[in-house]
């Protein structure tokens, strides 16, 4: 291949992915279809390699294609990074940066971090993602994000991504204040409750489900979720209970409607910031981290 993609033609090839066909790819990009036929047309030329199969429902990825499109996504995300750090050192951006967070981080640090972080970088525009790691780890790997906070276990740490311990931090069983089993002190007493636990398996929940084994396979009424928006509801009028970072349990939000059941065998879990090693940190990324580190070393989990 003696020529290289033009960035115009990985634009165009992932708004197709994106849109599901080129016809939606043009009208999104506001381009004829003609146009970006040919743009694909040359893209392929260019590679010496057909990336899509065109039939009456669409496009979909041939071999070479889905392995190109694992590549372009990051090239595109990067060189956005990279045109962002330089306009931010020239002072003609204001730069972006994309973090996912479990809900503990959401519960407790962030706001303060974010008050630090904005007095130092005001125009900085900030997205924030929440979801169980699991959830994060194909924004992180595209790289929709920047980095992400969640737990993982220190034994099965992840394959093509750079992970650097945070903290460690208690869970605990939490309930509506008022629930009849708010005095429960063993796990056999809470087994015939109503119970909502993580859908992710990864990491710490993964330890969860070995430890709390006996007691998966017999609950009655257990549903699945990493919101912590459907727990609270459910808990609140349903009587279910869940288990969270103790961390969250204590925040002024929570507090007042929901009490931590004393069962004390609840294992804790290890939290990593994490990020793709394909991808070097922004600026603004690296600030953010080390202001994070500052405000987890000040705060009792």
């Amino acid at each position: 291949m003696n020529r290289l993609p033009k960035t115009r033609q990985l634009q165009v090839f992932r708004q197709i992915l994106r849109s599901g066909s080129i016809r939606a790819a043009a009208r999104e990009l506001g381009l004829a279809q003609p146009t970006v036929s040919r743009t694909i047309r040359d893209l392929e030329q260019t590679l010496g390699a057909q990336l899509f199969l065109r039939d009456s429902d669409g496009t979909r990825l041939t071999e070479a294609g889905l392995a190109f499109s694992q590549r372009a996504q990051l090239i595109l995300e990067e060189l956005l990074r990279a045109s962002h750090e330089v306009e931010q050192i020239n002072n003609y951006s204001h730069g972006v940066l994309n973090m996912g967070f479990s809900s503990l981080m959401l519960m407790t640090v962030l706001p303060t971090v974010t008050d630090a972080f904005l007095a130092r970088s005001p125009h900085v525009q900030m997205t924030v993602k929440e979801g169980q790691l699991s959830a994060l780890l194909p924004m992180l790997r595209s790289g929709e994000l920047d980095f992400a906070v969640g737990t993982i276990e220190p034994s099965s740490l992840v394959e093509d991504l750079i992970t650097e311990p945070l903290m460690t931090a208690s869970f605990s069983i939490l309930c509506r204040r008022g629930h009849p089993l708010e005095q429960a002190q063993t796990l056999e007493q809470l087994s015939k409750a109503r119970w909502l636990l993580p859908e992710s398996t990864m990491g710490y929940y993964r330890r969860l489900m070995v430890d709390f084994q006996a007691m998966y396979t017999r609950l009655p009424n257990l549903i699945r979720t990493d919101s912590l928006i459907c727990a609270l509801n459910m808990m609140l009028h349903a009587d279910y209970l869940t288990v969270v970072a103790s961390g969250t349990c204590d925040s002024a939000i929570l507090s007042d409607r929901f009490a931590v059941i004393p069962v004390n065998n609840v294992p804790s879990a290890s939290y990593y910031i994490v990020w793709s090693e394909k991808m070097l940190l922004t600026a603004p990324a690296k600030l953010f981290i080390q202001l994070l580190k500052e405000e987890v070393r000040r705060t009792q989990w």
